[in-house]
């Protein structure tokens, strides 16, 4: 682990500071904050190590600056001084600076100067053997770039594959919604659930919502908080299939929809040239009146019935979903974030706890797909894998 001493005529400063920083919101509070929305120090997909290396830079020619860092996923924090026009380099930060390995986590720059005194940059990178790396550049950015309705633009699917990320800088829990589009259609709604300070990524958005084999290169994606004094940051990090290069894509201030707005969802088409054949009547047979289905979370994947992470729902149908957690006593729990569009409230999943059981009738409105995530950060390096989802059909 990195350390830095203070400066003597520094100490006294600094300690006002923190004292200050641990009783105020730093959404609210008078220090300036600069937030690097993602930083990790963990393995991707195929074994691929990515470490986030982060540079802070003091614009002052004459005056010292204090900065505490805060790394979110765990609320660690270091306190450092820069002298006027000094800058620090922390390589693999979550790792060198907080002991933080196998993690993903926004980090918070509080500092003592006026707006525009830190300048924070970072590298996203993997480390490759025998020299040289592939990366991609993430800004630290202002508290006005968090906002309650982001768009995240320049989405990519089929060569490449685009994660999604979201942080709340704020004290209080926010519910969410990330929508993705095709042009004008929504792909697909994924409800979140993030607690204060809490940052999830959500890989392979695509994939995820049911739209593995779609190729785009001019998609997007709006991330909308339900409650407008509550503002959030949100990114899109794209990988390249074959060489793994990175791109990230910051998101930008976005319009709420106009009440009343329904976007065009995906519907199957049957081409001219090629009509589908008359389909035979089918004998129609009772439906059971419960349909029971098992929905177990465990380090890290979400499992329906021992069949996977998706399960098909059909209108009309009751079905008593009991979700539990798969994982020995002991382990971390996992959370089932909830499904607002079919009326599931989230819920913590403890280790050896009782299932937790809901009963839903999907009707002919809540036709499409529904995404899910865990939403207990602290279950693990695994936890930004933890998505599913139900698709309620005819």
């Amino acid at each position: 682990m990195r350390t830095t001493e203070f400066l003597p005529r520094g100490i006294v400063r600094s300690v006002l500071l923190l004292l200050a920083l641990l009783s105020i919101s730093p959404v609210l509070r008078g220090a300036d904050t600069v937030t690097l929305p993602v930083a990790v120090s963990t393995v991707g997909r195929g074994g691929v190590p990515f470490v986030s290396d982060v540079r802070v830079f003091n614009t002052s020619y004459t005056d010292v600056l204090t900065v505490t860092a805060i790394f979110r996923s765990g609320n660690q924090q270091r306190t450092f001084q820069l002298a006027a026009r000094e800058a620090k380099a922390f390589d693999d930060i979550c790792a060198s600076l907080f002991g933080a390995t196998g993690s993903l986590s926004a980090i918070d720059f509080l500092h003592d100067g006026p707006p525009g005194a830190l300048a924070v940059t970072s590298q996203l990178r993997s480390p490759a053997g025998g020299g040289g790396h592939v990366g991609t550049f993430v800004p630290g950015l202002p508290q006005s770039a968090a906002q309650p309705v982001i768009v995240v633009t320049s989405l990519v699917n089929g060569e490449a594959r685009t994660n999604v990320g979201v942080y709340n800088p704020n004290d209080v829990a926010v519910t969410a919604a990330v929508r993705l589009f095709d042009g004008p259609v929504l792909l697909g709604t994924l409800p979140i659930s993030l607690g204060a300070h809490a940052v999830s990524q959500y890989n392979d958005i695509y994939r995820m919502l049911g739209f593995e084999t779609l190729e785009t290169t001019d998609g997007y994606a709006t991330v909308e908080s339900d409650d407008g004094r509550s503002p959030l940051f949100a990114y899109a990090a794209e990988a390249d299939n074959a060489s793994g290069d990175l791109i990230l894509v910051v998101g930008l201030p976005d319009a709420a929809a106009p009440a009343g707005f329904h976007p065009p969802t995906p519907t199957a088409t049957p081409t001219a040239s090629a009509p589908p054949p008359p389909s035979p009547t089918p004998t129609p047979t009772a439906p059971p009146a419960v349909t029971v289905v098992n929905l177990v979370a465990t380090d890290f994947q979400w499992d329906f019935d021992g069949g996977g992470r998706s399960f098909v729902m059909h209108v009309g149908q009751t079905y008593e979903l009991h979700v539990r957690s798969g994982d020995p006593t002991g382990r971390a729990a996992h959370g089932f974030g909830g499904i607002p569009g079919l009326a599931l409230p989230a819920k913590a999943l403890q280790p050896g706890s009782p299932d937790a059981i809901f009963r839903v009738t999907p009707t002919a409105a809540q036709v499409g797909t529904f995404a899910f995530a865990c939403n207990m950060p602290s279950c693990g390096g695994g936890h930004s894998s933890m998505v599913a989802s139900i698709q309620v059909v005819p």
